[in-house]
């Protein structure tokens, strides 16, 4: 299923400085012993989360817990085009340059999320330029401006974000985009050029969503993705590895077959390109409403799929899309809210900030997981 995000509110695009935030101490920088982050890299796996600038100005837990538990910092809202580009003409660096901060003084990683995505464009942007040379204009000055000014300093970029659809009915699966629809696909190459040309030292991804499941429509969307990243090796394009969204729904476990993505990943690695998880999170739509089963659901099927992915060395990377329910995008959403009205528990910290059974069942799935 495909969750889209909420749009920042002010609150999460506040100016304070976040330089304001106390950095960690030496003993917790990057994660602590006893943290995911910690786990994960003695399984040569990077461990991760998004975050916004509001979240941790905002809640001293946030801070804590993004300190001691990620070896890796996303931000959710500051490198997106709405918060990058207040006008057509301006570029807004105050969030992402703060971000970056927070995590630099921990020792953290940083990856930037997204160039180019259809689904977060600010209001001026409206339908885009209709001809190829605005929109090579466009993109040209926003993937050289915004890559360039944090070159050397970011993990990977998400260059192109979720472009594939096969259900917009074209033969080769991409989706009618307004950068497809002036420039055709070339856009994808092009905007991985830019980026490489922008920042050499980054790890260039192509992200999508629905990956993960056993169903025709993701296997449409598998088979879609592989032909456009082999045409893309083909033709020499810089792309370095793939974005597994991971947005998944406990109630839809009986779709997930380990061997199914197991195998799809295997084909992405044989083209010579990693893996990263991107943005793993699982809602409990359609769970009944006890806590305690729900909890239980969820944590099985974070589980379940880090087992299945973290047993192929092409995985490198795991992100969540969210660290308490306290802060979860998912009650905001119309894919992703509980149709009874109760607050969505996806996280593996509750909105007190305690650990739930997810946390035990991430940290189960990194301990079991082969060293890369």
């Amino acid at each position: 299923m495909h969750m889209r995000q909420p749009r920042p509110t002010r609150r999460q695009l506040l100016a304070t400085p976040l330089a304001l935030v106390p950095a960690s101490t030496a003993s917790t920088a990057r994660a602590s012993a006893a943290g995911l982050g910690a786990l994960a890299a003695q399984r040569g796996v990077i461990f991760g989360s998004t975050l916004t600038r509001g979240q941790v100005e905002e809640s001293p837990e946030m801070l804590r817990i993004a300190t001691d538990d990620m070896a890796m910092i996303v931000p959710g809202f500051e490198f997106k085009w709405p918060a990058l580009r207040p006008s057509a003409g301006a570029f807004d660096f105050s969030g992402a340059d703060a971000m970056l901060r927070f995590a630099e003084q921990r020792g953290q990683a940083a990856r930037g999320h997204a160039l180019v995505w259809h689904g977060a464009l600010p209001a001026w942007f409206g339908d885009g330029p209709a001809d190829a040379a605005g929109m090579h204009a466009l993109l040209r000055r926003h993937i050289g401006t915004v890559a360039g000014r944090y070159a050397g300093r970011l993990h990977s970029w998400d260059v192109v974000n979720e472009p594939v659809e096969p259900w917009d009915g074209r033969p080769d699966g991409l989706r009618a985009s307004p950068f497809l629809r002036a420039l055709g696909p070339d856009y994808i190459d092009l905007s991985f050029r830019l980026a490489a040309a922008a920042d050499p030292a980054a790890r260039l991804t192509l992200n999508e969503y629905g990956l993960e499941l056993a169903t025709a429509e993701q296997e449409a969307r598998r088979t879609a993705l592989l032909a456009l990243l082999e045409g893309m090796l083909r033709r020499g394009v810089p792309v370095h590895a793939i974005g597994i969204q991971a947005h998944l729904a406990a109630a839809a476990s009986a779709d997930f077959d380990p061997a199914v993505l197991r195998r799809f990943i295997r084909r992405v690695a044989g083209l010579g390109l990693d893996c990263y998880v991107t943005e793993l999170d699982v809602t409990d739509r359609g769970l009944p409403a006890g806590i305690a089963a729900r909890d239980a659901a969820v944590a099985r099927t974070y589980r379940g799929f880090l087992e299945a992915v973290l047993a192929e060395p092409a995985v490198k990377l795991v992100v969540l899309w969210g660290i308490s329910d306290r802060y979860t995008w998912m009650n905001d959403s119309r894919f992703a809210r509980r149709e009874d009205g109760l607050p969505v528990r996806p996280h593996p910290y509750d909105n007190e900030f305690r650990p739930k059974p997810a946390w035990h069942a991430i940290a189960g799935a990194l301990r079991a997981a082969p060293p890369r």
